[in-house]
Protein backbone atom coordinates (compact mmCIF):
# COMPACT_ATOMS: atom_id res chain seq x y z
CA UNK A 1 0.00 0.00 0.00
CA UNK A 2 3.15 2.22 1.14
CA UNK A 3 4.56 1.45 -2.36
CA UNK A 4 1.53 2.34 -4.11
CA UNK A 5 0.80 5.87 -2.52
CA UNK A 6 4.49 6.46 -3.65
CA UNK A 7 4.10 5.85 -7.20
CA UNK A 8 1.17 7.86 -7.23
CA UNK A 9 2.64 10.43 -5.46
CA UNK A 10 5.83 10.23 -8.12
CA UNK A 11 3.41 10.17 -10.97
CA UNK A 12 1.74 13.77 -9.44
CA UNK A 13 5.14 15.25 -9.47
CA UNK A 14 5.75 14.14 -12.62
CA UNK A 15 2.68 15.27 -14.19
CA UNK A 16 3.31 19.06 -12.48
CA UNK A 17 6.80 18.86 -13.48
CA UNK A 18 5.88 18.37 -17.14
CA UNK A 19 3.01 21.52 -16.74
CA UNK A 20 5.83 23.88 -15.49
CA UNK A 21 8.30 23.04 -18.25
CA UNK A 22 5.61 23.48 -20.96
CA UNK A 23 4.57 26.81 -19.30
CA UNK A 24 7.63 28.16 -18.31
CA UNK A 25 8.89 31.29 -20.32
CA UNK A 26 12.05 33.20 -20.85
CA UNK A 27 12.38 36.44 -21.20
CA UNK A 28 15.52 38.23 -22.47
CA UNK A 29 16.56 42.21 -22.70
CA UNK A 30 19.35 44.18 -23.98
CA UNK A 31 19.79 47.85 -24.86
CA UNK A 32 23.12 48.99 -27.06
CA UNK A 33 24.29 52.07 -27.60
CA UNK A 34 24.54 53.53 -30.97
CA UNK A 35 27.74 55.74 -32.15
CA UNK A 36 28.31 57.21 -35.60
CA UNK A 37 30.33 60.24 -36.63
CA UNK A 38 31.67 60.39 -33.41
CA UNK A 39 28.85 60.87 -31.28
CA UNK A 40 26.54 58.62 -29.78
CA UNK A 41 23.29 59.12 -31.26
CA UNK A 42 20.40 56.46 -29.87
CA UNK A 43 19.64 53.04 -28.79
CA UNK A 44 18.38 49.82 -29.43
CA UNK A 45 16.19 48.11 -26.97
CA UNK A 46 15.69 44.45 -27.63
CA UNK A 47 13.22 42.34 -25.73
CA UNK A 48 12.74 38.35 -26.46
CA UNK A 49 10.06 35.95 -25.08
CA UNK A 50 10.29 32.36 -25.66
CA UNK A 51 6.92 30.81 -24.58
CA UNK A 52 7.36 26.98 -25.96
CA UNK A 53 8.09 26.99 -29.71
CA UNK A 54 7.01 30.52 -29.54
CA UNK A 55 9.73 33.64 -29.86
CA UNK A 56 8.41 37.03 -30.09
CA UNK A 57 11.52 39.93 -30.61
CA UNK A 58 10.74 43.38 -30.34
CA UNK A 59 13.75 46.18 -30.88
CA UNK A 60 12.69 49.30 -30.39
CA UNK A 61 15.30 51.55 -31.98
CA UNK A 62 15.56 55.79 -31.20
CA UNK A 63 17.99 57.83 -33.01
CA UNK A 64 18.58 61.63 -32.75
CA UNK A 65 20.96 63.29 -34.74
CA UNK A 66 21.78 66.94 -34.93
CA UNK A 67 24.07 68.68 -37.20
CA UNK A 68 22.80 71.76 -39.06
CA UNK A 69 18.98 70.98 -37.27
CA UNK A 70 17.46 67.61 -35.25
CA UNK A 71 16.86 64.54 -36.87
CA UNK A 72 14.72 61.77 -34.83
CA UNK A 73 13.98 58.74 -35.84
CA UNK A 74 12.16 56.09 -34.06
CA UNK A 75 11.78 52.20 -35.22
CA UNK A 76 9.36 49.64 -33.72
CA UNK A 77 9.85 46.00 -34.97
CA UNK A 78 7.83 42.92 -33.89
CA UNK A 79 8.79 39.72 -34.84
CA UNK A 80 6.63 36.33 -34.31
CA UNK A 81 8.61 32.60 -35.27
CA UNK A 82 6.92 29.47 -33.99
CA UNK A 83 9.05 26.24 -34.01
CA UNK A 84 11.55 27.77 -35.97
CA UNK A 85 9.84 29.82 -38.87
CA UNK A 86 8.65 33.30 -39.07
CA UNK A 87 5.36 33.81 -38.85
CA UNK A 88 5.11 37.56 -39.27
CA UNK A 89 7.20 40.61 -38.35
CA UNK A 90 5.63 43.91 -38.51
CA UNK A 91 7.78 47.46 -38.97
CA UNK A 92 6.91 50.83 -37.88
CA UNK A 93 9.21 54.22 -38.37
CA UNK A 94 8.09 57.12 -36.90
CA UNK A 95 9.65 60.78 -37.16
CA UNK A 96 8.13 63.45 -35.11
CA UNK A 97 6.05 60.79 -33.53
CA UNK A 98 4.29 60.12 -36.80
CA UNK A 99 4.26 56.93 -38.77
CA UNK A 100 6.12 57.51 -41.43
CA UNK A 101 6.48 54.06 -43.19
CA UNK A 102 5.32 50.45 -42.61
CA UNK A 103 6.51 47.12 -43.47
CA UNK A 104 4.26 44.46 -42.84
CA UNK A 105 5.38 40.77 -43.61
CA UNK A 106 2.99 37.35 -42.57
CA UNK A 107 3.32 33.86 -43.87
CA UNK A 108 1.13 32.09 -46.54
CA UNK A 109 1.25 29.37 -47.41
CA UNK A 110 4.43 27.96 -48.05
CA UNK A 111 5.70 31.95 -48.74
CA UNK A 112 5.15 35.44 -47.51
CA UNK A 113 3.08 38.30 -48.59
CA UNK A 114 5.41 41.53 -48.16
CA UNK A 115 3.06 44.58 -47.66
CA UNK A 116 5.23 47.92 -47.94
CA UNK A 117 3.55 51.29 -47.36
CA UNK A 118 0.62 49.42 -49.47
CA UNK A 119 2.80 48.00 -52.29
CA UNK A 120 2.41 44.11 -51.95
CA UNK A 121 4.66 41.69 -52.92
CA UNK A 122 5.17 37.82 -52.63
CA UNK A 123 8.35 36.40 -51.08
CA UNK A 124 8.62 32.25 -52.09
CA UNK A 125 10.43 30.77 -49.38
CA UNK A 126 10.28 29.74 -45.98
CA UNK A 127 12.33 32.08 -43.55
CA UNK A 128 14.25 30.34 -40.75
CA UNK A 129 16.36 33.41 -40.27
CA UNK A 130 16.28 37.27 -40.12
CA UNK A 131 17.19 39.99 -38.99
CA UNK A 132 15.40 39.98 -35.59
CA UNK A 133 17.09 36.76 -34.35
CA UNK A 134 20.37 38.82 -34.66
CA UNK A 135 20.76 40.11 -31.51
CA UNK A 136 20.02 36.48 -29.19
CA UNK A 137 20.30 33.78 -31.60
CA UNK A 138 24.59 33.94 -32.47
CA UNK A 139 24.14 33.03 -36.58
CA UNK A 140 26.08 29.51 -35.95
CA UNK A 141 25.34 27.27 -39.38
CA UNK A 142 23.21 30.10 -40.96
CA UNK A 143 24.45 30.63 -44.75
CA UNK A 144 21.38 32.98 -45.43
CA UNK A 145 19.81 35.25 -43.62
CA UNK A 146 16.40 37.44 -44.39
CA UNK A 147 15.68 41.36 -43.92
CA UNK A 148 12.29 42.03 -42.85
CA UNK A 149 12.35 45.76 -43.87
CA UNK A 150 12.90 44.77 -47.52
CA UNK A 151 11.91 41.08 -48.01
CA UNK A 152 15.60 41.14 -49.19
CA UNK A 153 17.71 37.46 -48.60
CA UNK A 154 21.58 38.25 -48.27
CA UNK A 155 23.95 35.56 -46.78
CA UNK A 156 26.27 34.97 -43.71
CA UNK A 157 29.78 34.35 -43.27
CA UNK A 158 31.62 32.78 -40.72
CA UNK A 159 34.55 35.73 -40.44
CA UNK A 160 36.44 33.80 -37.18
CA UNK A 161 35.07 32.01 -33.92
CA UNK A 162 31.88 34.18 -32.69
CA UNK A 163 32.61 36.57 -35.41
CA UNK A 164 30.02 37.01 -38.92
CA UNK A 165 29.68 38.74 -42.27
CA UNK A 166 26.76 39.97 -43.24
CA UNK A 167 26.28 41.17 -46.76
CA UNK A 168 24.29 44.47 -47.45
CA UNK A 169 22.15 43.86 -50.51
CA UNK A 170 22.21 47.79 -51.20
CA UNK A 171 25.73 48.17 -51.41
CA UNK A 172 27.30 45.23 -50.83
CA UNK A 173 29.08 45.71 -47.53
CA UNK A 174 30.14 43.36 -45.57
CA UNK A 175 28.96 44.45 -41.80
CA UNK A 176 30.61 43.08 -39.43
CA UNK A 177 28.99 40.97 -36.08
CA UNK A 178 30.56 39.95 -32.74
CA UNK A 179 28.84 37.78 -30.20
CA UNK A 180 29.55 36.48 -26.57
CA UNK A 181 27.81 33.36 -25.08
CA UNK A 182 25.62 33.70 -27.80
CA UNK A 183 24.63 37.21 -27.57
CA UNK A 184 25.80 40.50 -30.07
CA UNK A 185 28.24 42.14 -28.36
CA UNK A 186 29.07 44.88 -30.76
CA UNK A 187 28.17 45.75 -34.48
CA UNK A 188 29.57 47.64 -37.44
CA UNK A 189 26.97 48.92 -39.83
CA UNK A 190 29.11 50.29 -42.77
CA UNK A 191 27.86 52.92 -44.97
CA UNK A 192 29.47 55.34 -47.40
CA UNK A 193 29.16 58.30 -45.80
CA UNK A 194 29.74 57.01 -41.89
CA UNK A 195 29.98 53.63 -40.21
CA UNK A 196 27.47 52.89 -37.55
CA UNK A 197 28.43 51.13 -34.19
CA UNK A 198 26.39 48.84 -31.85
CA UNK A 199 28.01 48.46 -28.17
CA UNK A 200 25.84 46.09 -26.13
CA UNK A 201 25.55 47.96 -22.46
CA UNK A 202 26.40 44.86 -20.81
CA UNK A 203 24.47 45.88 -17.27
CA UNK A 204 21.88 46.00 -19.13
CA UNK A 205 21.43 41.89 -20.67
CA UNK A 206 19.30 40.22 -18.54
CA UNK A 207 17.89 37.10 -18.44
CA UNK A 208 14.58 36.18 -16.46
CA UNK A 209 12.63 32.80 -16.10
CA UNK A 210 9.16 32.62 -15.26
CA UNK A 211 6.13 30.26 -15.31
Amino acid sequence: MKQNKQFLLALVLMFFTGLFCIAQSQFEKSIFNIHAMGMDVGTITVKQEIIGDKIVVEAISEVEVRIVFKIKVKYIQTSTYLKGVLQESLLKTYKKDEVNSMTHLIKKGNGYTLDKDGEVSYINDIIKYSGSLLYFHEPKYVTDLYFEINGQKTTVQTLNEHEYLITDPHNGNKNEYRYKNGVLKNAIIKHTMANVYLNLQEETAQALYSN
